[in-house]
C-alpha cells in the first residue's frame, strides 16, 4: 500500500485537490470491480480479456493498451474462453499492423467515416473553400452510393482489401447491384456509363480516401483502375437538339401543360370509355390520375426554363441560382416574326451569381418574354398564399406540392432532379400520344448544347459565344471542334433566323448587345 503525505496544514485548495484524488480513485475502484469479470491476462496487462458485468449477453471484451496511457475495448463476439483468446491475438497484430503503418486504433465503420465525409463535403459548400457548387457536392454523393456497396464486405478502413476496385469497369458496365452500379432498366438512360463517368466517380472516391489521410485514419494504398478518357465522346455527351426536335418538343409543350391525365390516367380513361363509361363515371374512377393543380403550374414553369435556357446558354445550375435581381431588361433589340418582319423585342439581362461554375458574369439574352411570363405565374401563386414574390426571391423555385401539409421548402431553389423529371414526363408523353422516339439522348444540358450550335450556325462570332456561354474559347471549340459551321449567305442567314424564330428561338445577333454595363 502507497502511504499518502498530506499536508500538515491545508489549504481549501490543498483539500479540493485531495477530494479531486479521491473521487477519482473512487471512481476507478468503482469501474473495475463493475466491467470487469472472469479477467485473464494474455500478454500481461498489454491485452486482456474478461466479461463486461453490466451487459445482458455475457461474451468476451479485449482491452488493449495502445499506448500513451490509452486502452481499446471491444467485445469479441464470443462467450468460449478458447475462441476468445485465439480472437484476442488475431486482433492485437492485426492493431499493432494498423499502427505500424500509422492507422487509427479507435477507428469506426467505413458507413461511420462515409457519414463523416458527407458532412465534410456540405462543409466545404458552406465555407465555399474546395466546392463551390452544390450541384458538386451531389454529384459526389451519386458516386459515393456507389462506393458504399463496393465496400459492404469491409467493416473497417485497416480491412480494406487495396485492390478491391480492380474489377470496377466490368461491375459498373455489366452488373446490376441494389444500389450501386449502372442497370440498364432506366428507359429514360439506356446506356451504360462512360468511361469519362467512371473516371469522374474515381476522382471522387480518391477524394473519399484523401480525406482518411488526412484525418490519419489510415494511410492505406489503394490501386485504382486506369480509365482512358475519351475526348471525343466528352464532346458527344448532352447532345445538342436537332433543329426538329426542338421544334418538336417547342410544338408539343402547350399540349402537354394542358393535359389532364397521367399516362396511366389516360390509359385506364380510353379502357372505360370504350366499356360505355360516361365522363363522370370516368372521373370518379380514375381521379387519382388525374394531374394535380401544381402539376400544370410546374409545366409552365419548366416551359419557360425550357426556352429561357434554349436563348441564353446559361447552365442549369446557374439558372437555378438566379434571383430576380440578376435580371434586367432593355428594349429595342430585333426580332425576326414568322412572316419574315422585324420587330422590336426585349432582351433581358442575367447577371449570374458568383456562387457558379464559372463566377460571375453578364449575359444578354432574348428571353424577357419568358421572364416576364415566369414573374406573372408565381406573383399569382404567391397571391393565393396571402404573399407578395420579391426582387430577392429565386426565379425557379418551390411552392409545394397538391399535397404539401408544410410550407418548409416554398420560397427555396427547385432541384435540377425534379426538372429533369419533368423532362423525362414530357418525352414519356411524347412516346405515348405521338409516337415520337429521339435517336438522341437529350439532357438538360442539351439546351446550352443547343444554343451554343445555333449560335455558332448564325455566324456569331466564337469569341462571342464563347463569352456568353461561360466557356473559355478553347474550351468551346474543344468540345464544338466537331461542329460544321455553316458559312451562311446573307439571305440564307436570315431564312434561317426566321425558321428558328417560328421555333422559340430567338436568333438575335447577340455582339452588339453583350457589351453591357459592368453593374446592374
Amino acid at each position: 500500500m502507497v502511504s499518502l503525505s498530506l499536508p500538515p496544514n491545508p489549504t481549501k485548495k490543498d483539500l479540493e485537490q485531495i477530494q479531486e484524488y479521491l473521487n477519482h480513485h473512487q471512481a476507478l475502484q468503482q469501474k473495475s470491480k463493475t466491467i470487469y469479470q472472469d479477467k485473464e491476462p494474455l500478454l500481461g496487462s498489454k491485452l486482456i480479456i474478461f466479461k463486461h458485468k453490466n451487459k445482458k449477453q455475457k461474451n468476451y471484451y479485449y482491452r488493449m493498451y495502445v499506448g500513451n496511457r490509452k486502452y481499446k475495448i471491444a467485445s469479441l463476439g464470443t462467450n468460449n474462453v478458447n475462441e476468445a483468446r485465439q480472437l484476442a491475438y488475431e486482433e492485437w497484430h492485426r492493431l499493432q499492423k494498423h499502427i505500424e503503418d500509422k492507422g487509427d486504433v479507435f477507428e469506426k465503420s467505413n458507413d461511420e467515416y462515409l457519414q463523416d465525409y458527407l458532412k465534410y463535403l456540405d462543409k466545404q459548400l458552406e465555407l465555399q473553400n474546395e466546392i463551390k457548387s452544390k450541384k458538386t457536392v451531389e454529384a459526389k454523393k451519386t458516386s459515393l452510393k456507389k462506393l458504399k456497396t463496393l465496400l459492404i464486405p469491409f467493416k473497417r478502413p485497416s480491412d480494406i482489401n487495396p485492390d478491391f476496385l480492380k474489377n470496377y469497369i466490368e461491375w459498373r458496365k455489366l452488373a446490376d447491384v441494389k444500389g450501386g452500379n449502372w442497370s440498364k432498366k432506366h428507359k429514360n438512360n439506356p446506356n451504360p456509363p462512360t468511361d469519362n463517368t467512371m473516371h469522374k466517380e474515381i476522382c471522387d472516391f480518391r477524394g473519399f480516401f484523401k480525406y482518411l489521410k488526412d484525418e490519419n485514419v489510415t494511410h492505406k494504398e489503394i490501386n485504382y483502375p486506369k480509365i482512358r478518357l475519351d475526348i471525343k465522346r466528352l464532346a458527344e455527351k448532352n447532345v445538342p437538339f436537332t433543329d426538329e426536335d426542338w421544334r418538336t418538343i417547342y410544338q408539343f409543350m402547350p399540349t402537354w401543360i394542358k393535359k389532364k391525365y397521367t399516362i396511366a390516367g389516360e390509359e385506364k380513361r380510353l379502357k372505360l370509355q370504350e366499356k360505355g363509361y360516361s365522363k363522370e363515371e370516368i372521373v370518379q374512377k380514375i381521379g387519382l390520375h388525374k394531374k394535380g393543380v401544381k402539376s400544370h403550374f410546374y409545366h409552365k414553369v419548366f416551359y419557360n426554363f425550357f426556352m429561357i435556357l434554349g436563348n441564353s446558354g446559361v447552365r442549369c445550375s446557374s439558372a437555378l441560382k438566379l434571383k430576380w435581381q440578376n435580371i434586367r431588361y432593355e428594349t429595342g433589340r430585333t426580332l425576326f416574326n414568322e412572316d419574315g418582319t422585324i420587330t422590336k423585342g426585349e432582351i433581358a439581362i442575367i447577371s449570374v451569381p458568383f456562387d457558379t461554375k464559372t463566377g460571375h458574369r453578364k449575359v444578354p439574352t432574348p428571353t424577357g418574354k419568358w421572364f416576364r411570363d415566369l414573374w406573372k405565374l408565381y406573383a399569382d401563386e404567391y397571391k393565393k398564399e396571402g404573399k407578395t414574390l420579391k426582387k430577392s426571391d429565386y426565379i425557379f423555385q418551390n411552392v409545394g406540392t397538391d399535397n404539401s401539409k408544410k410550407d418548409n421548402y416554398f420560397g427555396k431553389p427547385l432541384a435540377s432532379s425534379f426538372l429533369l423529371r419533368l423532362f423525362y414526363e414530357l418525352k414519356n408523353e411524347l412516346r405515348f400520344y405521338k409516337d415520337i422516339e429521339f435517336t438522341q439522348n437529350y439532357t438538360l444540358h442539351s439546351l446550352r448544347s443547343f444554343y451554343v450550335n445555333k449560335r455558332l450556325e448564325l455566324n456569331v462570332p466564337v469569341p462571342v459565344v464563347a463569352r456568353a456561354s461561360g466557356h473559355s474559347t478553347a474550351t468551346l471549340l474543344r468540345h464544338y471542334e466537331n461542329l460544321n459551321v455553316l458559312n451562311f449567305k446573307d439571305d440564307l442567314l436570315k431564312q434561317k433566323r426566321i425558321d428558328l424564330s417560328k421555333s422559340g428561338f430567338i436568333a438575335t445577333d447577340i455582339e452588339d448587345t453583350y457589351q453591357v454595363d459592368e453593374e446592374l
